[in-house]
C-alpha cells in the first residue's frame, strides 16, 4: 500500500472515531428512556433558579427612605422567553395575592414592585452601624394544562441598607413595655406613637388598664418640612405580631375608626391642635374566651406633604350619631367607610408602622 493508501486509511478511522465520540456524546447528554418507555432528560435544576447574571441583570433594586423599589425586566432568565408579571411577588408564599406585593407592568418594558420597607414579610436585621431590610422575589411561573412548565421557579433576594441612625419599630421586641416609640429617617424627619395621660399633658408610664378605660394614644411627626399627619390603619392583638391572630383592626380604611360601631364609647379622633399631630382614644378591651391579658397596638402612620394636594381618602373619619364625619372638614371622604375605601395614591409622604406594648389590660372587680 503506498503513502496516498495509507493516508485515506488514517482519515476513515479519523472520521470513524469521531463518529464513535458523538455518538457517546449523545448517549450522554441526549434523552434517556425511563422504565415506561418514555424519554427524557437529566438537567440540574441549580442550573435555572436565577437568572443568567452574566448578561444584562434583570433585576435592581431602588431604595428610598421609607420603602424598596424593584424592577424586573420581562425577559428575566435572557432566554427570550418573557414572564408574566403576575407570576413575580415580594416575599413567601403567602403574599403571592396581595396586590400590594405583586408586580405592575408599567408599560415602559418593566415590571416594578414598590413595597413599604416592613411590608411583604421583609425581614429586619439591626447591627451596631446598620439596617438592613431583606426579602425575596419570587418567580412563579404556573403550571400548563397538560402539567407541564417551561420557566423554573426562582427565588432573588434582595435588600435595602441604612446607616442606622435611629431606633427602629416592633420589628425589635424589647425588655420593657413599649409605650412611646419614634422611628427618625435620614433627613432629621421622625413619625412617633405615645401613651399619654387622661389629662393628655404627659406621656403614660403604666402599662396597665381597666377593661372598659380610655387608651390615650398621639402620633406625631416631627421635621423641618411640613406634613399633615394621617392614620392608615391600626390593630390590636395579643402578640407583638400584627398579624397573628386573633387581631382586631379597630381604625381601617385609610383612617376609618370603627370602632365606635361595635361599642367603644370613647374610641375617637380628637380634632386636631395642628396638622402634624393626630390623638385618639380606644376603649380597652379583651378577647372573648382567650385568658391572655395583654395588648398590642400596632399603627400604619403616614405623614404628607401640606404644600401637595391630598388625596380625597386621606381621611381622619369618626362615627357618630350613627353616621361618619371628618375631623378635618368635609364628610364626603368619609362615605367609603360604610364599604372600602380605595387605597390611597402616592403622595410623597413617609410613613411608619408602630408597635406599642405589652398593655395589661385587667378586669374590673
Amino acid at each position: 500500500m503506498g503513502l496516498a493508501g495509507h493516508s485515506v486509511s488514517l482519515l476513515l478511522l479519523m472520521s470513524l472515531t469521531v463518529r464513535v465520540s458523538d455518538a457517546i456524546r449523545a448517549l450522554k447528554e441526549g434523552p434517556m428512556i425511563d422504565a415506561e418507555g418514555r424519554e427524557y432528560k437529566s438537567v440540574s435544576f441549580g442550573d435555572y433558579n436565577r437568572p443568567n447574571h452574566s448578561e444584562k441583570p434583570t433585576v435592581r433594586v431602588q431604595c428610598t427612605e421609607v420603602s424598596m423599589i424593584i424592577f424586573i425586566l420581562p425577559n428575566f432568565y435572557n432566554n427570550g422567553r418573557l414572564v408574566s408579571p403576575q407570576d413575580l411577588f415580594l416575599g413567601d408564599a403567602k403574599y403571592w395575592k396581595n396586590k400590594r406585593c405583586q408586580a405592575v407592568d408599567t408599560g415602559d418594558g418593566e415590571y416594578v414592585i414598590e413595597a413599604e420597607l416592613q411590608d411583604c414579610g421583609s425581614k429586619l436585621t439591626v447591627s451596631s452601624d446598620d439596617l438592613i431590610y431583606s426579602n425575596n422575589l419570587i418567580l412563579s411561573p404556573p403550571i400548563g394544562s397538560i402539567g407541564i412548565t417551561r420557566t423554573a421557579e426562582a427565588v432573588v433576594p434582595v435588600s435595602c441598607h441604612y446607616k442606622r441612625t435611629h431606633t427602629v419599630s416592633s420589628a425589635v421586641q424589647q425588655q420593657r413595655p413599649t409605650l412611646s416609640i419614634s422611628s427618625k429617617f435620614p433627613f432629621g424627619s421622625s413619625i412617633s406613637l405615645k401613651l399619654k395621660t387622661d389629662d393628655w399633658q404627659g406621656e403614660k408610664y403604666s402599662n396597665t388598664f381597666y377593661l372598659g378605660d380610655p387608651l390615650h394614644l398621639e402620633a406625631t411627626y416631627t421635621g423641618l418640612d411640613q406634613r399633615k399627619l394621617f392614620i392608615d390603619q391600626c390593630v390590636a392583638t395579643l402578640t407583638p405580631d400584627s398579624t397573628s391572630v386573633p387581631r382586631y383592626y379597630f381604625i381601617e380604611n385609610y383612617g376609618c375608626f370603627v370602632d365606635a360601631k361595635v361599642g367603644g364609647l370613647h374610641s375617637v379622633f380628637l380634632p386636631r391642635s395642628k396638622p402634624s399631630l393626630l390623638q385618639f382614644q380606644l376603649d380597652a378591651f379583651s378577647f372573648q374566651n382567650d385568658l391572655r391579658n395583654t395588648m398590642y397596638v400596632t399603627c400604619k402612620i403616614k405623614a404628607t406633604h401640606q404644600l401637595w394636594k391630598s388625596s380625597p381618602t386621606s381621611k381622619v373619619c369618626n362615627y357618630m350619631h350613627s353616621s361618619w364625619k371628618n375631623v378635618d372638614g368635609t364628610d364626603a371622604v368619609c362615605q367609603c367607610c360604610k364599604s372600602v375605601c380605595a387605597k390611597r395614591m402616592p403622595e410623597g409622604g413617609i410613613c411608619e408602622t408602630l408597635t406599642l406594648g405589652p398593655l395589661i389590660i385587667i378586669p374590673r372587680k
